[in-house]
């Protein structure tokens, strides 16, 4: 693997924590987790890390099976501004800082499926080429969109609490073994909210084990 268990949850838990002060909605949370961890691995641990935007499948097991990002169109899975999914490429490895979330999507899309919150990290050359190759737990598929990518990173650049909000994820992060400081005391620099204070605490989610 690339990074540890510990390492993925610590970087988990910082973004994740952020998130949940600011209540970002769902629909961000994958871009965000990935454009931040993608940030956090750069600076802490030296790993040319990039955030990729397009279209996903994973197998999740036999009560689960395969949880899909995007729309099937013409016989493939595409992705637009409305049906997507972000992850991290580093070093030939696909990293997928929303998979601690992938419970609360299974059971959003309806299905009565018990999965634990896990780590996806996997090598890139064991990427299935087809959804139809997805048969066991842990295959999985991505096809990226360029275009897509470019566009949603035009739009994060602009928007200040965002900005924000990423340096202080860098920022704040410290490696395993030692202890995350906490409350973070927020001063924010938005023109809305300028001079406005918020703590933020650390809250460590248990990611047991690996897709």
């Amino acid at each position: 693997m690339l990074i540890t268990l510990p390492d993925y949850r610590r970087i988990y838990s910082t973004i994740h924590s952020l998130l949940l002060a600011d209540e970002v909605g769902s629909h961000e949370a994958s871009f965000l987790l990935s454009v931040y961890g993608a940030q956090i691995l750069k600076r802490h641990y030296g790993i040319a890390a990039q955030p990729v935007v397009g279209s996903a499948a994973y197998h999740l097991g036999l009560q689960a099976k395969v949880l899909a990002f995007g729309e099937y169109k013409n016989g493939r899975l595409e992705s637009h501004n409305q049906q997507h999914h972000c992850w991290v490429e580093a070093d030939g490895w696909l990293i997928d800082f929303m998979a601690p979330l992938f419970p609360v999507l299974v059971k959003r899309a309806g299905k009565d499926a018990k999965i634990d919150a896990w780590m996806m990290q996997k090598p890139m050359a064991k990427a299935k080429k087809t959804l139809g190759e997805l048969r066991h737990q842990g295959d999985f598929y991505v096809l990226e969109n360029d275009a897509l990518a470019s566009q949603k990173m035009s739009q994060l650049v602009n928007e200040k609490a965002h900005i924000q909000r990423g340096k202080l994820a860098v920022d704040w992060f410290v490696k395993a073994p030692k202890k995350m400081p906490s409350p973070l005391n927020v001063n924010y620099e938005g023109a809305q909210d300028a001079g406005k204070k918020k703590l933020i605490a650390y809250k460590s989610f248990l990611v047991s084990g690996a897709w």
